[in-house]
């Protein structure tokens, strides 16, 4: 292949990864740095108003800005010689969160595992002022070392910066969509937050909290009932991860947890008390747990060492089941 025949004169597209509602994934070589890598590359030419391709860049502005070990990292961006916009990033050889889902439904360790690794995601992300308004398991990201990404940015946007919508377009993935977003399409982070309770229910539950005919029916329910509740429906589910998904699925953004940070300390709480609860086969009293270090500048305070709480950035690792030993499906971002 020549360099007139490769994307941007540097990427050989090798096959199709993926497809979005206005992309498609491909997996490629990148020949300068002979890596593979996962392209991104917007499906066509769009509506005159140019408002999908506006979004298009604005995820590769919002993924490029955010350096953190569960964000899928950007590496370059381009225009396609009909000119389509491309987005360059790390290939994630693994599966997606939903992909996991459709087994069935995933045990409290390890979902409260995943769960701690994406609470850190969106914790990066509201700290820059970014929202990602499209939280949702087809864009969680499982690589083979068992480390979760979060991905996709394409709805993201700067806390107190204008819309960017097209009319009559509900943002978000009606299964977990906020109601604050549904209604008034108020998009802030306690509307990620109110998304990432659901995908975690829906992991647990095997189902999504709310389901119906279409996906206005799906979204104007969350108006008028909650879900029902994680302990009727999964018998074995950790109390307190079904108390927190619970309060993230709060129909005021008010009584929902303040912060990803706080999501993320309560999160690393429970995996590491229900981890020892398996090793051990003995139950342990929540509150001897150490609370779990919010990420920071000086990174993860070290646990007292009778409690056998492991590196977070490796405790997802350990968490696959049996039934996941098997090569999993190459998956990039979608």
């Amino acid at each position: 292949m020549t360099p007139l025949e490769l994307l941007g004169g540097r990427y050989r597209l090798d096959r199709i990864a993926g497809h979005g509602g206005m992309a498609t994934v491909f997996e490629a070589h990148d020949t300068v740095l002979n890596r593979v890598v996962a392209i991104k590359l917007l499906q066509r030419r769009h509506d005159a108003t140019g408002v999908v391709e506006e979004r298009f860049r604005r995820e590769a502005l919002a993924e490029a800005s955010l350096v953190h070990p569960n964000i899928v990292t950007v590496h370059d961006v381009g225009v396609h010689e009909d000119g389509r916009p491309y987005i360059v990033m790390d290939y994630v050889d693994g599966r997606s969160l939903a992909a996991l889902i459709a087994e069935g439904p995933i045990p409290s360790e390890r979902v409260a595992a995943i769960g701690l690794a994406i609470a850190r995601a969106l914790d990066a992300a509201h700290e820059r002022g970014i929202i990602h308004r499209d939280v949702k398991p087809a864009n969680i990201l499982i690589d083979q070392q068992g480390l979760p990404q979060l991905t996709d940015f394409g709805l993201a946007r700067v806390a107190d910066d204008s819309e960017l919508t097209i009319a009559g377009e509900l943002l978000g993935t009606a299964m977990y969509v906020a109601p604050e977003q549904a209604r008034f399409g108020t998009c802030t982070a306690q509307g990620d937050l109110y998304a990432f309770g659901a995908v975690l229910y829906h992991a647990l539950a095997g189902a999504p909290p709310f389901e119906g005919a279409g996906a206005i029916d799906v979204a104007l329910r969350r108006f008028e009932e909650d879900p029902a509740p994680l302990q009727a429906r999964v018998g074995d589910v950790d109390p307190a991860l079904a108390a927190l998904v619970h309060e993230l699925l709060a129909r005021e953004p008010a009584a929902r947890p303040p912060s990803a940070a706080a999501v993320a300390e309560r999160l690393g709480d429970i995996a590491a008390r229900v981890r020892t609860e398996r090793t051990s086969g003995d139950p342990v009293t929540p509150n001897t747990i150490p609370p779990a270090a919010v990420p920071g500048a000086a990174g993860l305070a070290a646990p007292p060492p009778d409690v056998p709480l492991p590196n977070p950035s490796l405790l997802p690792a350990d968490l696959w089941s049996a039934r996941d030993e098997v090569a999993p499906e190459r998956v990039g971002p979608s």
